[in-house]
C-alpha cells in the first residue's frame, strides 16, 4: 500500500541519516492506521526495535501531567486561577528576584500569588536547573542537575523550590523549566496519593496504557532502548539506566520527564487527545477542557519569550505558542506546516515526540532515542512526520469511501 510504504520509507529515511532508531505510529478517526519501526533499541546488542521497546518519554511527561491536572479541573477540585499556595503554603508570598545591570541581586514581591495557570503555560517564573539567571544558578546549588534532582520526592523537590525567589513576576515572561514538576506535587496534595498511582487510576489504566509508568521493572529494563549521541554519524552510547528502578534509591516520580512508555501506549494517549478526549468509549477529557487546552494561552511578553526561544535555539517551532500542556499550532504558513491551527502536543528530549488534532481527529506519536535535542535529529524528524501525516489524510479518507 501506498501509505504504508511512504511511512515506511520516511523512517528508512531517518535511520539513513543517522537515527539508530525509531518508531512511528498514527491514530485517525478513533483507529491505529499505521504502526512502523526502524533500526536497534540497543545497537551494540544488535535488538531491534519493535512493539515491546520501552522509551524514555522525557518531557512528553507533561502531556500527561497537564492531563492528570485538568480532569481535577474538570471535577472542581480546582481552578486554573488558584494560587499554588492554596495547595502547596510554602508557596505563599514568593518573591521573584533578578540581577540589575550594576550586577546587583534584587528582590520584589510579585504583583500577584503564582497560580496554577501560571505552572500549565510555564509563565511561573520556575525554571531549570543551571545558568542564566539568579534562580537558575540557586536551583542548582540546592537541587542539583536534572539527574541528582530524582533523590528527592515531588514534595521534597517542591518545598526546595519556594524557598528560592521565582526568576520573574508571574505571568509576565515564559521559561521552560519544573513547572510540571511542581504541577505533579499538587496533584498528590489534592488526590491523596501518589502522582504515580494517580496517573495509573484515573489514565493508564482506563486507557489500557499497560506498559507506561515511573518506574522500570526487570521486565521493563530488558525492553528498555539506549539513549545515543550521534558523532560523526555514528551512534555512541550515553545512557542506559532508567530514572526510577529498584535500588538505585532514587525516589522522584517527575511531572516534567519520569515517565517511561512504548509506543502502542503512546498513540493511544495521542489517540485520545486526537479524539477529544475519548479513546474506544473511555471518556478522559471532555471535547471542551481539550480544546481549552490547546488554545495558544501566551500573551505579550511571554509569548514574545516562546518565539525568541524558537527562533534561536528551536526553529521548528517557528509559528507555534503554548496552551496548558504544551506547544499549539497557531500559524501553520510560519511554521512551514501542511496541518491545522490548533494541532498540539510537546517532545522530549531523547526524541519523543506526540501530535494531536481534534479537529481531523489525528494522533501521532513518534519515538526516537538520541540526545542532545539539537545534533540529535529531532529538529530534522518531528516536523518531517508532521507533514508526511497530514499529506496523507485525504488517502486514508479515501480508504474508507
Amino acid at each position: 500500500m501506498a501509505i504504508q510504504s511512504r511511512l515506511d520509507g520516511l523512517l528508512q529515511h531517518f535511520t539513513d541519516a543517522g537515527v539508530p532508531g525509531c518508531a512511528l505510529a498514527v491514530s485517525y478517526q478513533g483507529r491505529i492506521v499505521y504502526t512502523g519501526y526502524r533500526g536497534y533499541a540497543d545497537v551494540e546488542q544488535r535488538r531491534k526495535i519493535d512493539r515491546q521497546t520501552v522509551y524514555r518519554i522525557a518531557s512528553c511527561t507533561k502531556n500527561i501531567t497537564a492531563t492528570a491536572v485538568m480532569t481535577l479541573f474538570e471535577e472542581g477540585k480546582l481552578l486554573l486561577n488558584d494560587p499554588v499556595a492554596d495547595y502547596l503554603p510554602s508557596f505563599r508570598d514568593i518573591p521573584y528576584q533578578w540581577m540589575d545591570p550594576s550586577g546587583e541581586l534584587v528582590r520584589k514581591p510579585t504583583s500577584r500569588p503564582l497560580t496554577i495557570r501560571d505552572l500549565l503555560t510555564m509563565t511561573s517564573g520556575i525554571p531549570y536547573m543551571g545558568s542564566g539567571s539568579p534562580t537558575a544558578g540557586a536551583y542548582a546549588r540546592e537541587i542539583g542537575t536534572m539527574l541528582t534532582m530524582y533523590r528527592f520526592t515531588l514534595q521534597e523537590l517542591a518545598e526546595k523550590v519556594s524557598k528560592i525567589p521565582l526568576e520573574f513576576d508571574p505571568g509576565t515572561r515564559w521559561r521552560y523549566g519544573l513547572s510540571y514538576d511542581i504541577l505533579a506535587a499538587v496533584v498528590e496534595v489534592i488526590s491523596g496519593m501518589s502522582f504515580g498511582d494517580f496517573l495509573e487510576r484515573r489514565i493508564f489504566a482506563p486507557l489500557g496504557m499497560k506498559n507506561t509508568g515511573f518506574w522500570c521493572t526487570d521486565h521493563m529494563r530488558r525492553r528498555l532502548a539506549a539513549v545515543y549521541a550521534l558523532e560523526n554519524g555514528k551512534p555512541v552510547d550515553v545512557h542506559r539506566e532508567p530514572h526510577l528502578a529498584p535500588g538505585n534509591g532514587n525516589r522522584l516520580e517527575s511531572g516534567g520527564g519520569g515517565l517511561l512508555s512504548t509506543l502502542e501506549d503512546l498513540v493511544t494517549f495521542a489517540g485520545m487527545w486526537g479524539q477529544g478526549g475519548i479513546w474506544k468509549g473511555t471518556r478522559i477529557l471532555s471535547r471542551n477542557t481539550i480544546d481549552l487546552m490547546r488554545r495558544n494561552h501566551l500573551t505579550g511578553g511571554a509569548l514574545e519569550d516562546f518565539r525568541r526561544m524558537a527562533k534561536d535555539a528551536y526553529p521548528w517551532y517557528a509559528g507555534y505558542g503554548w496552551g496548558l500542556a504544551g506547544r499549539t499550532m497557531m500559524d501553520c504558513q510560519a511554521a512551514g506546516s501542511n496541518g491545522s491551527v490548533g494541532e498540539f502536543g510537546w517532545c522530549g528530549a531523547y526524541g519523543p515526540y506526540i501530535l494531536a488534532d481534534p479537529e481531523r481527529s489525528l494522533g501521532v506519536a513518534y519515538v526516537q532515542q538520541t540526545a542532545p535535542v539539537i545534533g540529535g535529529l529531532q529538529d530534522y524528524c518531528h516536523p518531517r512526520v508532521r507533514n508526511a501525516v497530514y499529506s496523507l489524510l485525504d488517502l486514508w479518507d479515501a480508504l474508507e469511501a
